[in-house]
């Protein structure tokens, strides 16, 4: 046990003989402990001559019946059917987190354009520049080699009559 711990459970009276014995003879060696011990004593004596009474305006008995009174009404509270305007409550909320739960999914599930088209995602180790032209509806990506050099590797046209030509 911690020494500061035994020495409040010297003060509180809560050792027996023996351990009262070892303790004090530590107290007589360890100066900084016997001066804690003595704090600990005058704090004790402190609280205990000083401590306000607090007395309730009831007696305990009523005082407990009032609990007992709110403890039931609360009771049949919760028991009472629900009135008419609240008893949609009841499914909105689960509605609610459920709209919240596949946005959330929409938001994350990602790597989708706006056109329907699904994009590429590229290793991070690979440099790689895109461009995307929206007046010439289409789309280059530039792939770097190993020395560095970009060139395109790719190309999307927008409408079908333009593949053709």
């Amino acid at each position: 046990m911690n020494m500061e711990l035994k020495l409040q459970a010297l003060a509180d009276g809560e050792l027996d003989a023996s351990e009262i014995r070892e303790i004090e003879a530590i107290l007589a060696q360890d100066g900084q402990g016997g001066a804690l011990m003595q704090e600990l004593k005058w704090t004790k004596a402190a609280v205990a001559g000083n401590e306000v009474e607090v007395k309730l305006p009831e007696s305990r008995e009523f005082y407990w019946s009032k609990i007992s009174r709110a403890i039931e009404a609360g009771e049949k509270r919760d028991a009472a059917p629900l009135s008419g305007r609240v008893w949609w409550l009841k499914f909105l909320y689960p509605a609610a987190g459920l709209a919240a739960m596949v946005a959330v999914m929409f938001v994350l599930s990602g790597g989708r354009t706006t056109d329907g088209s699904d994009s590429e995602s590229v290793p991070e180790d690979v440099d790689a520049v895109s461009f995307r032209s929206e007046t010439q509806g289409m789309s280059v990506v530039y792939v770097a080699d190993e020395g560095g050099n970009f060139s395109p590797v790719g190309q999307e046209v927008k409408n079908d009559s333009e593949a053709d030509n």
